[in-house]
């Protein structure tokens, strides 16, 4: 029998605004989306909404053309109870695998004149303090067709500021637990201790209880100096005396045991982004400011009763692993590359990516084996990456194994048959094997399908170059020059082409071009295997001199 976990649903208030309580609530949903976890977030700031806009790079605002107060708007005015919460709903969309897509019910359309009609209009009397006024029943019903219809793990509420009908209906009718953010001034100070002093009396909860409250004091300096951690103490100690004095003073048996912090980040001031920390990644830099380690302490304490340590530890492995990869991509250094895979491979074994990228790397200093072996691995993972197929044809390739790479760029085209990769592989096999019509057929393809490759047009220019179509070789090849200047092949090309001709002065020209245009000595010396027209030149004092000014060395390899 399946066990159904219920929804949980925490408020984050603040009495003030200005004290980043959205922007705290926004990384922690995406925190528990990158956990799989399936999030709901509402946005109850009716008359400053700016939840929507923490996720701006992945809502369509187009999308957003309901929300909260569409909804509340049809009950109190139309007497209307809406079927379903679907309708009010939008999906925040992170087009990634390792993050789950986040329902988010927006306050509404905004930038419409009617949502702040409908926002005026609302009856908020009649919903709760006329006789037999069902406001309450209302946002009880809210609460369970959101478990029921979306069926979130966690329920996120932005809640209005203030001591207002909002604030109190999603703090004490929908919350399970709280989030309440201040800065240490009297204004807020005060507001927090009204607003806890009240959620501390059972009577006003509508859970068995009182939600548990999770204390944050926002906006406090980040003091590197050891000799100044004591102004952050005293911060603390403050606030958190002057709300426990003031329950003790109430009557209340409630007390504050424990205050968060969230430090001020001038960083996020000048540009609002998602700075959650992952565990690996916790700062050892007494110089940096600690607001991403502040956000993963809030929501290890946030989920510590509903995400197993175990789940946790596995999520920050694979994470860690990620990390690695990326590491390994942005690195030109081979030997670092292969060092953080294996780093990122023992972490999780089961990361296609990673043998991927090994294999690559591998096959850039030339251990044809240790490639293969390790995009094999990578294939019995993930067999239907298409990308992990063609290095696999390439390596093959290499080792002269041209039937069985042949075979795969073919069944490659056959899932695909505009793979730009597999296309120019089986034109380069045919152009070694003197098949030069069967590779124009797939060079053709490639400017029929990808009319911008530049590689492209070269690839096909190069080729009337062999069959010795000058005219036709020109034309491609200065296509290719046209849709990118700095082709250093096309400029290659260029060169064996005037060399062919007997134009010396041009061949030079265009050979120097590629050169300086980032040709490397190991390019080059593939191309010379390939084109025997260099030979010629191999003595010529001219042809010696570009290659000394540029670090170019003829070898044997």
């Amino acid at each position: 029998m399946q066990i159904i976990k219920p929804m949980k649903t925490i408020t984050f208030y603040s009495y003030k605004g200005g004290v980043g309580r959205t922007l705290a609530l926004a990384n922690i949903a995406k925190r528990l989306a990158e956990f799989g976890k399936k999030v709901c977030i509402i946005d109850f700031d009716l008359e400053a909404p700016g939840l929507h806009k923490k996720f701006d790079r992945n809502i369509n605002k187009k999308d957003i053309k309901t929300g909260i107060v569409d909804y509340i708007y049809e009950f109190s005015n139309n007497n209307k109870l809406p079927e379903s919460i679907r309708d009010y709903t939008t999906k925040i969309k992170f087009h990634n695998k390792n993050i789950k897509d986040i329902d988010i019910i927006t306050a509404g359309n905004i930038s419409s004149k009617e949502y702040w009609k409908k926002l005026t209009l609302i009856n908020w009397g009649k919903l709760f303090y006329e006789k037999n006024s069902q406001g309450v029943a209302f946002f009880i019903d809210l609460k369970q067709k959101i478990e029921k219809e979306l069926k979130p793990d966690f329920l996120l509420i932005d809640s209005r500021t203030g001591i207002t009908n909002i604030s109190g209906l999603t703090m004490t009718i929908l919350a399970d637990e709280l989030v309440l953010l201040l800065t240490k001034n009297e204004e807020n100070i005060e507001g927090i201790k009204l607003i806890i002093e009240t959620l501390s009396k059972p009577e006003n909860s509508f859970i068995e209880g009182i939600p548990k409250i999770n204390l944050v004091l926002s906006r406090i300096p980040y003091f590197s100096e050891p000799k100044e951690k004591y102004k952050e103490f005293n911060a603390k100690n403050y606030v958190l005396g002057e709300i426990n004095n003031h329950l003790k003073e109430s009557n209340s048996a409630l007390t504050i045991k424990k205050i968060f912090v969230i430090h001020s980040d001038p960083e996020l001031e000048l540009n609002e982004r998602f700075k959650i920390a992952y565990e690996h990644n916790k700062t050892k830099n007494i110089e940096e400011i600690p607001i991403a380690t502040d956000y993963l302490t809030l929501f290890d304490e946030l989920t510590n009763d509903v995400l197993p340590k175990k789940e946790k530890e596995k999520f920050n492995t694979l994470r860690k692993s990620e990390q690695l990869i990326e590491q390994a991509k942005k690195t030109s250094d081979n030997a670092k590359k292969i060092k953080f895979l294996n780093e990122a491979i023992e972490l999780n074994s089961k990361s296609s990516e990673a043998y991927a990228e090994i294999s690559i790397a591998y096959y850039f200093i030339k251990d044809y084996d240790e490639a293969q072996e390790n995009i094999n691995k990578s294939i019995k993972i993930n067999p239907l990456k298409l990308d992990y197929q063609h290095v696999k044809g390439v390596i093959l390739k290499r080792l002269n194994k041209k039937d069985e790479a042949k075979k795969i760029f073919e069944n490659i085209l056959k899932i695909d048959e505009k793979f730009n990769g597999a296309l120019n592989q089986l034109g380069s096999i045919y152009t070694n094997n003197g098949n030069y019509q069967k590779a124009l057929k797939y060079y053709l393809k490639i400017i029929e399908y990808y009319p911008q490759s530049s590689e492209g047009f070269n690839s096909i220019g190069n080729l009337y170059r062999l069959m010795k179509e000058y005219d036709k070789a020109f034309n491609y090849v200065y296509k290719a020059l046209e849709l990118n200047p700095r082709n250093i092949y096309a400029t290659g090309t260029l060169a064996e082409i005037y060399a062919e001709l007997g134009n010396h002065r041009e061949f030079y020209k265009n050979l120097e071009l590629s050169f300086s245009f980032g040709m490397k000595e190991e390019e080059f010396n593939h191309i010379l295997k390939k084109e025997p027209i260099y030979q010629t030149f191999f003595n010529d004092k001219k042809f010696l001199e570009i290659l000394d000014k540029y670090n170019i060395k003829i070898t044997d390899e």
